[in-house]
């Protein structure tokens, strides 16, 4: 691999951990104001007694993008669940090919997941859909959230991948 090859793939990655760090610090603001949004509705509701219709709502698009959004940064940093009871015991070079294989099965499932919901965000658009709600918020917007989030934790994957590979090969000699 010549040194124009590897400053691509150091910038692929640059990019998409900059994408998945992006969208972590997006997750962390998305509870914030989940939080507030719940906290405000207390607020008016049981000590202004004033009626609220657009907090839960709101709160719940918040955390539907805190999840799938903050995904890919979860993914970066490996803070999703591993379950090492078995592949902790196998040898270094099957736990390494059982972590590609897992990699490359859930890159599929997210490509397969954006794929899908990029139809429905498309659904919405074409057909101006509205929440059922008082409310009523374009669905365009909170429907963006699984192509989004699916698309940037395919992203990481991809780097993940990559980086199995390379382990792979540092194993295998």
């Amino acid at each position: 691999m010549n040194n124009g090859q590897l400053e691509e793939k150091n910038l692929i990655r640059v990019i998409v951990d900059g994408l998945s760090d992006a969208a972590g610090y997006f997750s962390a603001i998305a509870i914030l104001l989940a939080t507030l949004a719940i906290v405000h509705q207390v607020v008016v509701r049981y000590v202004l007694n004033y009626p609220t219709i657009w907090q839960i709502e709101f709160a719940i698009y918040l955390l539907m993008a805190a999840t799938f959004i903050g995904a890919a940064y979860g993914l970066k940093e490996d803070s999703h669940i591993n379950i090492e009871l078995v592949s902790g015991l196998l040898p270094k070079r099957l736990k390494a090919w059982l972590d590609l294989i897992t990699s490359v099965i859930s890159l599929l499932f997210c490509l397969y997941i954006a794929w899908k919901g990029s139809i429905m965000w498309w659904e919405a658009y074409e057909g101006d859909w509205h929440s059922s709600s008082l409310w009523s918020v374009p669905l365009v917007y909170p429907y963006a959230i699984l192509p989004i989030g699916m698309g940037l934790t395919s992203l990481q994957y991809v780097v993940k991948i990559c980086d199995r590979i390379k382990k792979l090969k540092n194993i295998s000699g």
